[in-house]
């Protein structure tokens, strides 16, 4: 079955894009203009179009600052609201950067505001890497869809429709 190309996408030859699932509410705000890079304790070699997994597991449990964060983007029900067990967007995954090299010229305390609010909604600790995100489109409605650890395939037909009318937000 062949699919439409849009937005630039370029699924595999043999028809899939990249996913990666992600636990709530960190899925969420990597698709929000809060979250410039999500935080993993490994690298990947991959660039371009990654779809985000709202994993089924969300955390509630939260730092007070992120807690204050969340209610602002998503509303004071924020952990009963926001989607699970499906894709709800796709990023342009533009780097992947030791974390010790993020915010080098930052000395604690003279952060701007954007860097404070990325590091609130991540792991910056040491080893770990920060995934930059560039452009990214959110899903008008999410899919269902069963998720797995690590990054994992899924079919471009079944995704076809929601990024085509996906909203886009140019920012990295």
């Amino acid at each position: 079955m062949q699919c439409p190309q849009r937005i630039d996408v370029q699924p595999a030859q043999n028809g899939s894009m990249k996913a990666i699932a992600l636990w709530q509410p960190w899925a969420s705000l990597w698709l929000s203009p809060n979250k410039r890079h999500e935080t993993r304790h490994w690298a990947t070699k991959h660039r371009g179009r990654l779809l985000v997994h709202a994993a089924k597991k969300i955390v509630g449990d939260v730092d007070p600052d992120l807690g204050g964060l969340l209610e602002d983007e998503f509303g004071v029900d924020w952990e009963t609201d926001l989607p699970t067990g499906t894709i709800i967007g796709m990023v342009d995954l533009v780097d992947v950067i030791p974390t010790g090299r993020l915010y080098l010229d930052s000395v604690e305390g003279t952060e701007t505001d954007d860097e404070r609010i990325d590091m609130a909604c991540g792991d910056f600790s040491p080893g770990r890497f920060g995934w930059r995100r560039g452009t990214y489109w959110v899903f008008r409605e999410p899919i269902p869809y069963r998720g797995h650890q690590q990054m994992f395939n899924v079919q471009y037909c079944r995704v076809a429709d929601a990024i085509a009318s996906a909203r886009e937000v140019q920012g990295g």
